[in-house]
């Protein structure tokens, strides 16, 4: 008997490896609760509607009509794949409705949320089941890979697997977070995500063959490329370290994420003013430290501060300009429930 579900993705911060798992670097990123929430009700007639809280009506799905190579989006590129396992059955038609507490195209991985609940959501009525590394693979391939998409696949791991992790090195290593409390602000600037992947990753690949050489000959402006890139890793590894140990210290821990955003800004190019505004006027209400989250250009930035100071950084980080500030907390990865 068909019945009623919900399939939720979380959206995510990343703490250390901004703009480096392209690279083929790991990075230290941590699931967030604020999710994108999927509601599937079976319904009468045949094919698949989703709609949107937000946007309203998005698309309509016939099933006999899927077929991968064709799929003009990943959402469908995800369903087609789906419906081609050989388990898969006649499942009739469904209503699907998005509900999201995620900031949307804000670097906070939104759009990889909705597709990581989505793949959850079918997985689950076509199997009974669903493991986070199969979900990561299915939407990293259906969302980034068959698109051309510049981005590495920092965020399919996060949503899928939920919590903190170190990813790139294997198999995702559970990492302690630091104390005190995380706070996300939306600039609500607008940004291209695609444009600032790209033009940071192929500025960065030739490089790459000297990260670990101190004494290549280069322009100015590779140097600082080169330097920028291995500073970025030297952080991302330290901190993978002292987390993995659970000795991350929120005010040190803080003070190296300024210390990323500033890598991220003056040599990637990826901050704006009011994001730097934002931050700087958090860390002037007692916040530990921060930075830029996800592609940049706008969008999201976060900080860390102590608990006690939750209230006055939000105030004055909208004071700043940011359209919302919210406390968020380690949450788990996608997931299914009746």
């Amino acid at each position: 008997m068909r019945k009623a579900f919900v399939s939720s993705a979380p959206g995510r911060l990343c703490l250390f490896g901004e703009h480096q798992d392209y690279l083929g670097l790991p990075v230290i990123a941590m699931a967030m609760n604020r999710r994108v929430t999927l509601t599937f009700n079976p319904r009468s007639e045949p094919g698949i509607r989703l709609t949107s809280e937000d946007l309203g009506h998005i698309q309509d799905f016939d099933q006999r009509l899927l077929n991968v190579e064709s799929a003009s989006s990943p959402l469908e590129r995800i369903l087609a794949e789906c419906y081609s396992w050989p388990e898969q059955k006649d499942m009739g038609g469904w209503d699907v409705w998005i509900q999201s507490e995620v900031p949307i195209q804000a670097g906070c991985s939104s759009s990889t949320a909705l597709m990581t609940a989505w793949a959850t959501g079918w997985t689950h009525i076509i199997r009974g089941e669903h493991q986070a590394a199969e979900i990561a693979t299915l939407c990293h391939q259906n969302e980034v890979l068959a698109f051309h998409g510049a981005g590495g696949d920092m965020d399919q791991l996060a949503c899928a697997h939920g919590g903190l992790h170190r990813f790139g090195t294997g198999q995702p290593v559970p990492l302690t977070p630091p104390n005190g409390t995380f706070v996300l602000a939306d600039s609500g600037q607008p940004k291209d995500t695609q444009g600032h992947l790209r033009r940071c990753r192929d500025a960065r690949i030739p490089l790459m063959k000297h990260i670990n050489e101190h004494d290549v000959t280069l322009d100015a402006e590779n140097q600082l490329l080169l330097e920028g890139t291995r500073r970025n890793r030297d952080l991302e590894k330290e901190w993978a370290k002292r987390m993995f140990e659970g000795r991350a210290e929120g005010q040190e821990m803080g003070q190296a994420l300024t210390e990323h955003h500033k890598v991220l800004r003056d040599v990637l190019g990826l901050s704006t003013p009011r994001i730097d505004s934002i931050l700087s006027s958090a860390i002037q209400a007692g916040a530990w430290g921060g930075k830029i989250n996800g592609s940049g250009g706008g969008g999201c930035a976060f900080v860390l501060c102590p608990d006690s100071q939750v209230d006055e950084v939000i105030e004055r980080m909208i004071q700043a300009g940011a359209k919302g500030a919210w406390a968020v907390s380690m949450d788990k990865g996608s997931a299914c429930k009746s």
